[in-house]
């Protein structure tokens, strides 16, 4: 059981949250939500004493063992990989450690000969014989093959690194599960693994993520964060938007009814407290208006984008053709003699495992020099607009806001129709003269889209779109799309965006593309 007793978080003079006083229970699995800035990291780095609170106690029994997931992927550049799964197990792998020291020596003493058989036996009793088969299965669920798990960490590119570490975290079965974004750089089948190793897990869970599906699939309560509180829903991430809509319409009908409750004796007292007659009645009403308390609805953190993408030029017919497209990288061949037709209005979700091809793909349509052979033929009419995975990291212009999008728009375009965008954008007046290399991810993010609206395509392509993107960017971009009359190809490890957004799912697969025309619930 973790007990959060009166926490309190303050920046300056600025409280994050205040008086935070909630339990979570042994083995329970609690989904941590909220908007971009309300203080999920902070609060998750609370409860695993990474930082202290500004007031009040987290309350663990010192015998449970906490793991938390981090994301300092080059802090073990000299260690194994298997090692370092194990590493974070920290009383097992200093056992570990110990016993190898005493086991090289060329001669024991008496009292290490006793060390090392105690060490033995505690070395069994926390699964030390199995370590290695257990960080084995592990990497291997995470997509980490066998030839890679002798090799130093960093031999590793960066987003196999950042697995091992998930692999690091979710090993020994720790009691309480500490876990910030953990499905990032995930593929598909990868998430599916994690979801089944943590729903037979006995630990106490505690997770942030923007995955809608996966919350919804391994969560059995959400931990909201919002109005400068915590609230505890039980259920997922469904039940949780269902229940706190219709707590928050509720206090709003309360509030509606007292208030037309309010107006009808004000009206009485009005109309009778100069009649002697009627005095004592209308004085009665006037207590009982007295007596009406309001409930004080606070404003949400959560702010919704507006998102609209519209097209300029219609397209009719013959979209787009592919035929044997082929393209290798340093004598592996990723694509190979790909063939598919693309009709006017299709959404086509493509899938596939890290490193397949899914990006290679998109640069081969966008540009025919990317091709080592094969033909790609668009519509002639053809107006495309490309989402770049690392979009966001290629921004590092010091224009401002309104200078950086107005750029991109018709040069008869208004600074007010500019200004207008950003304001649906969530940028405030304040800040549309900021510069664009000082924005978050997500901010930049929402500046592309922008872009987007104003250039008006009649296509769209996307290469992980929700990256970045909190839960309500990434709800605001998926109606924008499911209303947008334009033909989408995109690509996307988010199951919710592709299960409610495409028509037709593209699943790349050792050089070749299955076609799915029904969308599976497993996507």
């Amino acid at each position: 059981m973790i007990k959060v007793d009166n926490i309190s978080k303050q920046f300056g003079s600025d409280f994050l949250f205040e008086d935070i006083n909630i339990t979570l229970n042994p083995r329970e699995r609690y989904g941590l939500i909220g908007a971009n800035g309300t203080g999920k990291s902070t609060f998750m780095k609370i409860l695993s004493g990474d930082i202290n609170p500004s007031s009040g106690k987290i309350k663990i029994d010192k015998n449970k063992r906490i793991s938390t997931l981090k994301q300092n992927q080059f802090a073990y550049e000299e260690m194994k990989v298997i090692d370092c799964v194990i590493f974070g197990y920290k009383k097992l792998w200093e056992i570990k450690v110990e016993r190898e020291r005493l086991y090289d020596l060329n001669e024991m003493s008496e009292e290490e000969s006793l060390l090392v058989a105690d060490l033995e036996v505690e070395f069994a009793e926390l699964g030390g014989y199995n370590a290695e088969s257990d960080a084995n299965k592990l990497l291997v669920g995470l997509g980490i093959d066998l030839e890679y798990h002798d090799n130093k960490m960093s031999s590793l590119e960066p987003g196999l690194k950042l697995k091992v570490l998930l692999a690091q975290t979710l090993f020994g079965n720790p009691d309480i599960l500490l876990l910030d974004e953990p499905t990032n750089n995930l593929d598909l089948n990868s998430i599916k693994w994690l979801e089944s190793l943590l729903l037979k897990s006995d630990s106490t869970i505690v997770v942030i993520s923007h995955d809608r599906k996966f919350l919804n699939n391994v969560c059995s309560n959400i931990a909201d964060i919002d109005y400068g509180k915590i609230s505890i829903y039980p259920g997922n991430y469904d039940d949780f938007m269902f229940a706190s809509s219709q707590a928050r319409q509720q206090l709003i009908s309360e509030n509606q009814k007292k208030s037309e409750k309010i107006q009808e004796l004000k009206a009485f007292v009005r109309r009778f407290s100069a009649n002697a007659s009627k005095a004592k009645q209308a004085t009665s009403r006037q207590n009982q208006i007295e007596k009406i308390k309001l409930v004080d609805l606070e404003k949400s953190s959560r702010v919704y984008p507006y998102i609209r993408f519209e097209q300029k030029t219609k397209i009719y017919s013959n979209l787009l053709e592919v035929i044997n497209l082929s393209k290798s990288y340093n004598g592996l061949k990723v694509l190979n003699n790909i063939n598919f037709s693309v009709e006017v209005g299709d959404r086509i979700g493509i899938i596939g495992s890290n490193g397949i091809g899914k990006t290679t793909l998109l640069n081969c349509l966008l540009d025919q020099n990317n091709k080592d052979s094969g033909e790609v033929n668009w519509a002639i009419n053809s107006e495309i607009e490309y989402f770049a995975q690392d979009s966001d990291e290629k921004i590092d212009s010091k224009l401002s806001l309104i200078e950086w999008l107005k750029q991109y728009a018709d040069p008869s375009t208004s600074n007010e129709k500019i200004r207008s965008i950003l304001g649906r954008l969530l940028f405030s007046k304040d800040k549309i003269y900021k510069t664009m290399n000082i924005l978050s991810g997500g901010e930049k993010r929402r500046m592309l889209f922008g872009k987007m609206m104003l250039k008006n395509p009649n296509i769209i392509i996307l290469d992980e779109p929700t990256n970045h993107l909190d839960m309500e960017s990434i709800e605001s971009l998926n109606s924008a799309l499911s209303i947008y009359d334009g033909t989408i190809i995109f690509t996307s490890h988010d199951r919710e965006f592709i299960s409610s957004l495409a028509n037709r799912v593209f699943e790349m697969n050792h050089e070749k593309i299955i076609q799915h025309n029904q969308i599976s619930n497993d996507f």
